[in-house]
């Protein structure tokens, strides 16, 4: 049954498949779960994530780090970390910087071998993503250098080629650092790449999570040996074919390796057991939320459309955005004029970076962190969500805070959201509807009124 697939690449990095069409893929294939992989980036989990809003399916946060031990490579995949962890973007910028010079380099090798290829042709072929070996290839072919894929790597960039440029020196036990300081599962990639039991062994006692037994380049052998390896030492077993895509190296592998659902079910308990996180019952308090609050998702998510067709919000909207979440709120807000509003609202939408947005979005008259997060979280439910003290209080008393707090600014925000983000890839809610049952707990909990 081949319902699970957690190593998956787009055009974020080497892929051939946009991130909107893994997801339309995968839903197309019948898969459950997916996990968005790509090498040395993050920028394709947001898209993927909205666009399995609303179909039935689950896209894990994924990263694919490439390491070395002396001169051979080994890739270290994470899982379950917050993808908008900002010291995990920083490392992950670095390594970037790392691949286009590294691509330039080897352009440069290509052009002393005789090959006329402009470094534009390749960025062209990369778009977005980050450049790699497989659009130097795609590059080549294009240029008429070469009949295919396979001969632009045998012939000129593959390991030991005469184009050939090693990657940045990161370490694997670099790499399970850079992971788990962002909250997340550090699993060795294809270990049957590895060159020698010893090394596989080296990298387990480097720290590693889990072991990546199931996959498209292992036979039965490989896989059941790995399974007794991870078992061995008590490690998570995961897989995943290591899809590219249709026009990269092998073809289409998603959904072609066999992987028992519960490889996904250990992923999020494992998870849970790392961050050691009394929980509460989401579900139930979700559906409380209603009953408790004066915002509603659904309001809030009405009034998101609206912004999102426009680009910004206008005094009337902001002035119902702030009703719903705080009457004293929505009194303030009518101090400020429409095209004040229009365009604080219009910069914020067109920000990237939440603490811009929030800083920027309480300049506002009488719009404090709770109805500015209000609005990023109608913007996008999977990575924001509505705050206040009652939330900050449940955190509280699930033991993250050593104290209650009583207001709020932009850094606040940021320790609660993170919380948030690793309490939705624990249970497969959004950030939004973590938020909400957060709330309703505390409001079941704590004597007072909402206000």
């Amino acid at each position: 049954m081949k319902k699970v697939d957690l190593h998956l690449h787009t055009t974020a990095s080497d892929g051939s498949y946009t991130p909107e069409e893994l997801v339309e893929k995968a839903v197309e294939m019948g898969l459950e779960t997916i996990a968005v992989s790509d090498h040395d980036t993050v920028a394709g989990i947001g898209p993927a994530l909205a666009a399995a809003k609303g179909v039935d399916l689950e896209v894990v946060s994924g990263v694919e780090l490439t390491t070395y031990v002396g001169q051979e490579e080994v890739h270290i995949l994470g899982y379950c970390f917050d993808y908008l962890d900002q010291d995990l973007l920083v490392e992950l910028n670095k390594l970037k910087e790392a691949r286009k010079n590294r691509g330039k380099k080897i352009v440069e090798k290509l052009n002393k071998l005789g090959l006329d290829l402009e470094w534009e042709k390749v960025t062209e072929v990369a778009g977005s993503g980050a450049v790699g070996r497989p659009h130097i290839a795609r590059a080549l072919v294009n240029e008429g250098y070469v009949d295919d894929i396979s001969a632009a790597f045998d012939n000129y960039i593959a390991d030991q080629g005469p184009a050939y440029v090693p990657k940045t020196q990161l370490t694997p036990k670099e790499a399970i650092e850079i992971i788990n300081k962002a909250g997340g599962i550090a699993v060795l990639a294809h270990p049957g790449h590895l060159s020698t039991n010893e090394l596989v062994i080296e990298i387990i006692e480097s720290g590693i999570d889990g072991i990546e037994a199931y996959y498209s380049g292992h036979d039965e052998e490989e896989t059941e040996k790995y399974i007794k390896l991870a078992t061995r030492y008590d490690l998570l077993i995961t897989g995943g074919s290591d899809c590219h895509g249709p026009k990269i190296k092998e073809g289409i592998l998603l959904g072609t390796v066999d992987i028992p659902r519960q490889v996904v079910d250990n992923l999020k308990s494992t998870y849970r057991d790392i961050h050691d996180i009394t929980l509460i019952d989401f579900e139930k308090y979700l559906n409380l939320y209603p009953e408790t609050s004066g915002l509603y998702p659904d309001k809030l998510q009405e009034i998101g459309d609206k912004y999102h067709d426009k680009g910004y919000l206008t005094k009337e909207e902001l002035h119902n955005l702030a009703y719903l979440n705080s009457t004293r709120s929505s009194y303030h807000v009518k101090k400020n004029s429409p095209d004040r509003i229009k365009k604080i609202t219009e910069i914020a939408y067109n920000l990237t970076d939440e603490f811009s947005q929030l800083t920027l979005l309480t300049g506002l008259l009488g719009v404090g962190i709770p109805t500015a997060s209000a609005i990023l979280t109608s913007l996008d439910e999977n990575n924001h969500t509505v705050i206040d003290t009652r939330v900050w209080a449940t955190l509280y008393h699930m033991g993250y805070f050593d104290k209650e707090k009583e207001s709020f600014n932009a850094d606040d925000y940021i320790r609660i959201i993170n919380i948030v983000r690793r309490l939705a890839n624990k249970t497969g809610l959004t950030t939004a509807e973590i938020g909400y049952a957060l709330f309703a707990y505390d409001v079941e909990h704590r004597k007072g009124t909402l206000h």
